[in-house]
């Protein structure tokens, strides 16, 4: 996905760069990696939709203020490749907008990813 990316000019961040190595990233929170991020005005492709779900995650999320893309998580490498470069347009045209949002990747397209209300 970022050698795709980087080569239409875009630029990519991966966790070990957010992170300083490889071993720093893996099994680093979401809440610390959202707050790493936070104001960078970043775009984020994503496969764990469990972010918003998590009471703590779900506000790192909205404090962070980036847009949120989400992929098919059982999705092949292949799959994923051709889901970004398919709707890469409308990625770019949400991510314009001002007021950070959450999105799913589909076959189908772009849609906005619904969040559930908990239930008391």
């Amino acid at each position: 996905m970022r050698r795709f990316l980087t080569t239409l000019g875009y630029t990519c961040h991966t966790p070990p760069e957010v992170f300083g190595t490889r071993a720093e990233s893996l099994g680093a929170a979401d809440t610390e990696w959202l707050g790493r991020i936070a104001g960078t005005g970043w775009v984020v492709l994503n496969r764990d939709a469990k972010i918003m779900e998590r009471p703590d995650e779900l506000a790192a999320y909205r404090s962070a203020k980036v847009h949120m893309f989400y992929l098919p998580g059982e999705a092949t490498r292949d799959l994923l490749l051709h889901l970004v470069e398919t709707n890469l347009t409308d990625i770019v045209t949400l991510s314009a907008d001002r007021t950070p949002d959450v999105w799913k990747i589909t076959r189908h397209g772009v849609e906005r990813f619904v969040l559930r209300k908990r239930r008391r």
